[in-house]
């Protein structure tokens, strides 16, 4: 397994991405956040980790105060989907 930082707006269906992920216990609902080469051992123990497909790509919703500037992910084995807002990179895994 190899591993590629790519620019999110360089993401493409299809794409196996490194994600996190964490199950909000008030609401039920779980979020994604994508780790970098300065993710900690912490984080990923706290989150947990795996390997999400794209299964599709949208622009951020029109009504939200950035909209159009960033990407909206739907990635399998991640249920939902996942506004990565802050983010500008994400690690990209090839077998």
């Amino acid at each position: 397994m190899e591993t590629t930082r790519v620019k999110i707006s360089d993401l493409e269906v299809g794409d196996q991405i490194l994600v996190g992920y964490i199950t909000n216990t008030v609401t039920g609902e779980t979020e994604a956040r994508l780790f970098g080469k300065n993710t900690t051992a912490r984080e990923r123990q706290v989150w947990g980790y795996a390997t999400g497909t794209i299964s599709k790509i949208a622009p951020e919703n029109k009504k939200w105060s950035n909209a159009g500037k960033f990407l909206v992910l739907t990635i399998d084995g991640v249920p939902s989907t996942h506004s990565f807002t802050k983010w500008s990179k994400a690690t990209v895994v090839t077998f």
